[in-house]
């Protein structure tokens, strides 16, 4: 059963607009949970994190790309790159 902790914080109406038969889908499931749908939709958006618990990366992408800088595939097209995984998967 999903339940929130009551914080004792004023609730405000959200009108949202999904398909059909994915808000029949998620009423069941509700049903199921013996619970109801605005506890479900409020429990998934409590799990957003705030922007404070945004972890950064321990590296960029652009420093991804300099591993590659000095690999003999810097200089290969994507078809030859493509080719050479494809003989590796199959061991051609």
């Amino acid at each position: 059963m999903c339940a929130l902790k009551t914080s004792g914080e004023e609730k405000s109406k959200l009108t949202l607009s999904v398909r059909k038969s994915t808000l029949e889908k998620a009423q069941k499931y509700a049903i199921e949970q013996g619970t109801s749908l605005s506890v479900l939709v409020e429990t998934y958006l409590s799990d957003i994190p705030d922007k404070t618990e945004i972890t950064k990366p321990p590296f960029s992408i652009n420093e991804m790309f300099g591993f590659l800088k000095d690999s003999p595939m810097r200089s290969m097209t994507d078809r030859e790159i493509k080719d050479m995984m494809i003989k590796d998967q199959y061991g051609l």
